[in-house]
């Protein structure tokens, strides 16, 4: 039996779809942009090899977990990326975005996280989702707010404690 395909969702303003090589580039840029990873604590910048390996991962997770991380398009192209990881061994699968610049004062977080969210009750059920936001990122906070999230407790990466926002699919 094969996974279902990866779904295209649209909101009034954009466009969440499966990441793919055509995205490499962008999403290389997105992470070497120092304000778009000041909160990210991901590590150092990924390569274009690393780049790769991620989105080959996400894909795995699509086909091995139903979910994964999904492009997100406004009117202006490529704007980022938003999604689930789910770390091997983890309970739950975290809420990770990123979106560039160019989407940022738009609302396109918000917008993107709740339409991902309500899909992913649509289809797997309600489920908790977590989201680990730097304390000093309010506008993450915010987002993460908006559909009913709430902070339930911190944790440790990449020698940042970061709080833990607990949401509902």
């Amino acid at each position: 039996m094969s996974a279902p395909p990866i779904p295209i969702l649209r909101t009034s303003r954009l466009t969440l779809r499966a990441l793919g090589e055509a995205d490499h580039a962008a999403l290389h840029a997105l992470a070497h942009d120092e304000a778009v990873g000041r909160f990210m604590h991901e590590g150092e910048p990924p390569s274009m090899a690393q780049i790769a390996a991620r989105v080959a991962g996400s894909l795995r997770q699509w086909h091995s977990r139903g979910y994964g991380m999904m492009g997100v398009a406004g009117a202006e192209g490529f704007v980022g990326r938003l999604g689930l990881f789910h770390p091997p061994g983890a309970a739950d699968p975290l809420l990770v975005y990123a979106l560039g610049r160019r989407g940022w004062g738009r609302g396109y977080a918000t917008e993107g996280c709740r339409a991902f969210l309500h899909w992913l009750r649509d289809t797997h059920g309600p489920m908790p989702v977590l989201a680990q936001i730097d304390p000093r990122n309010d506008g993450s906070a915010r987002v993460a707010a908006k559909p009913g999230g709430v902070q339930t407790g911190t944790a440790s990466r990449a020698g940042h404690v970061l709080d833990i926002w607990t949401l509902m699919a």
